[in-house]
């Protein structure tokens, strides 16, 4: 196979190239608007701009998107229950929002379970199990499920998931299906996460397929995974959650590609967040705690990356100080919702005509991604909010009046939340209008909706431009200096970033003859990502850096995503049972269940045996074809000391607790 195409949907742009595998070349490159209400139209866009002759040559596709991202980050998705097994619910109580896990009021807890040797401690109640799942039935798309100990034996969480597939015929997802991390919170997240993200990647690999069929491109699909190796198709639709820090991961492949660069701090400049990584050795680390993308703690695995609520699109909005905030919410330019919907013109104009001073931002709009009708899910507020909005978009003030609501009062988070109606106001890409950086919309809409906040905030139409183009940089400035002091000192700032930390970093960018503060790094800066290039120089001179731009940046996720591979970790766990005697056999730990053997030699020869084979599997599952496999033995023991030592010297003296083996599968795509 000599060429594949590489797509890359992200929030606001969706990115395709043509690769050929042969000389490790770009033959052709495009980009077009993300459409989030029909991902399939920004999917054509980008491919009808690639020469057809060479997309009839294309055999394999390979995507990335930063959707799922996105989404944690906006706190979107779909309607997904969680149900805990031997969980307690005061813990969490107390710690589960940490985790970014919703109220206990929402959550299904079942008594019973196994114990941390897997066995049983008592039989969940099924019949009161039942008459839980048909409580919660009207308000889920999809469940997730998670005992407690759910990763030493699943069985449990396997039956819990049958009979609520049985029950209501709805998707369900297991912990032990995506992480074998010990924290029953963190898996907690991933399942939940992963349900509410079934319907969102369902939809997208729908779009893609389709813009695949209508280009006649018959081609098999595999997908960037968050630590920046690939899945296939149906393993993806069946692990959501696994595309978090997808768009990064291949933005960071493809800035190593590109750039030549081996020791860099990629900069992944996107429409809803800025994504830093630093690289090594042309190596991302990876984060073996899992990622953490907006409230949510996961334990999936992804390369270590530091995601910021910062991009073009993001929203500009100021407080009662007059202090401008850009982010982490994301909206749709005003310029984009003109160009789109040019009869909102006529209200951005009359709102800039009439001058009022409001606490409340006037110049935002609302329009419709889909329809709610028949789902009584929804409020009678929410369902007139959409019957409302069915027409074309509204400004808050016409929408209010339309269902019969103040300004202050209208409830359209949830409605935002679950993707149903999206918001547009002022953003950086309208600054960008405004100074000439950026004209692909309409600029009359960018720029009278700066003077309506200008004239809000009661200051001068450059002055607010102004603030807005250097808080951008003083934002990305920061971040960039935190990562790399977290990556130096891990624990610095694990309890959060003091006020203090924050004002010392600030230091750097402020004009001070009596004192210098500035952060500096070797480390080179390579932009990624369409708006990059009209901030990042100037964050590299604040950095005392380079910066490295290639011509093709704009387009560096959809390379990273067609020049990826298959990698699969699994882990066994062999753990002796000590009682009074001493040891009375040993237990193997697998992602599959649970094996008792008497002897270690034996325990751990089916250890090295069984997770070749499931690391096999699961890498073949995800697309693999020749698979290579590297295992790894890890003992973990305690050193014994005084009454309990041995006369038999330092080996004598250790008490194993557990032994690891890890089974790390490498392969191509079957495809390739």
């Amino acid at each position: 196979m000599d060429y594949g195409l590489g797509i890359d949907t992200g929030g606001t742009y969706t990115d395709a190239v043509i690769y050929d595998f042969k000389s490790n070349s770009i033959l052709s490159c495009a980009k077009s608007i993300t459409i989030k209400e029909n991902l399939t139209l920004g999917i054509n866009n980008s491919l009808m701009q690639l020469p057809q002759e060479l997309l009839k040559k294309v055999k394999f596709v390979s995507i990335s998107t930063t959707l799922a991202t996105n989404a944690c980050v906006e706190g979107k998705g779909g309607r997904a229950v969680l149900v805990l097994i031997g969980c307690d619910r005061d813990i969490v109580r107390v710690h589960g929002t940490k985790y970014g896990l919703p109220p206990v009021e929402e959550i299904i807890f079942v008594d019973g379970g196994h114990n941390q040797q897997g066995e049983v401690s008592s039989e969940p109640d099924w019949h009161c199990f039942r008459q839980k799942v048909e409580e919660f039935r009207n308000k889920a798309d999809s469940f997730a499920v998670v005992e407690l100990w759910g990763i030493r034996n699943p069985d449990y969480e396997r039956k819990a998931k049958q009979l609520i597939m049985e029950w209501t015929g709805m998707p369900v997802v297991c912990g032990h299906e995506l992480t074998a991390e010990i924290n029953s919170l963190k898996r907690a997240a991933s399942a939940l996460l992963n349900a509410q993200l079934l319907p969102l990647i369902n939809d997208f690999m729908n779009a893609v397929k389709a813009s695949l069929k209508e280009m006649n491109i018959d081609a098999p699909i595999a997908i960037v995974r968050g630590d920046g190796s690939l899945m296939s198709e149906k393993f993806a639709r069946e692990k959501p959650v696994e595309t978090l820090l997808s768009g990064p991961s291949a933005s960071a492949a493809g800035g190593i590609r590109l750039s030549g660069e081996k020791d860099c701090i990629i900069v992944d400049m996107g429409g809803t967040t800025s994504d830093l990584a630093i690289v090594r050795n042309g190596m991302v680390r990876l984060a073996h705690e899992g990622v953490n993308v907006g409230n949510w703690k996961t334990g999936t695995r992804s390369i270590l990356i530091s995601t910021v609520g910062l991009g073009g699109d993001s929203a500009i909005r100021f407080d009662n100080n007059n202090d401008i905030h850009i982010g982490p919410m994301r909206v749709a330019p005003l310029s984009w919702l003109a160009d789109r919907w040019p009869e909102t013109m006529s209200r951005i104009r009359m709102i800039h005509q009439n001058r009022k001073r409001h606490t409340r931002p006037l110049c935002e709009f609302f329009y419709l991604i889909r329809d709610i009708s028949g789902d009584d899910f929804y409020t009678q507020e929410e369902i007139k909010i959409v019957d409302a909005l069915k027409n074309g978009p509204l400004n808050i003030s016409d929408l209010s009046e339309a269902v019969g609501a103040s300004i202050y009062d209208i409830n359209v988070k949830r409605l935002e939340r679950l993707g149903i109606i999206m918001r547009s106001g002022l953003t950086p890409t309208d600054i960008m209008h405004i100074n000439g950086n950026f004209s692909k919309w309409n600029t009359e809409a960018a720029l009278l909706g700066a003077e309506i906040m200008a004239y809000q905030m009661n200051i001068g139409l450059n002055e607010l431009v102004n603030t807005v183009d250097r808080r951008v940089k003083e934002m990305l400035y920061f971040n960039i200096v935190k990562l790399l002091i977290e990556n130096e000192k891990e624990d610095m700032l694990k309890d959060g970033v003091p006020k203090i930390f924050h004002d010392l970093v600030m230091m750097g960018v402020e004009d001070n003859d009596a004192i210098n503060c500035r952060f500096s790094t070797n480390l080179v800066l390579v932009g990624i990502g369409a708006p990059v290039h009209i901030y990042l120089p100037d964050v590299a001179k604040m950095l005392n850096t380079r910066c490295v731009i290639t011509k093709e940046a704009a387009v560096a996720n959809a390379v990273g995503a067609i020049t990826g591979n298959i990698a699969v970790e699994e882990e066994v766990i062999v753990r002796p049972r000590y009682e009074v005697f001493g040891v009375a056999g040993y237990a193997c730990y697998t992602s599959e269940g649970k094996k008792e053997f008497a002897d270690y030699d034996e325990a751990l020869e089916w250890a090295r045996s069984e997770v070749v084979r499931i690391a096999e599997e699961n890498a073949v599952r995800r697309g693999a074809g020749q698979v290579s496999v590297i295992v790894d033995t890890r003992n973990n023991s305690v050193k014994l000391s005084g009454a309990y030592a041995s006369d038999n010297g330092e080996s004598g003296n250790l008490l194993l607790l557990e032994t690891v083996v890890t089974a790390r599968a490498i392969g191509t795509l079957k495809w390739i």
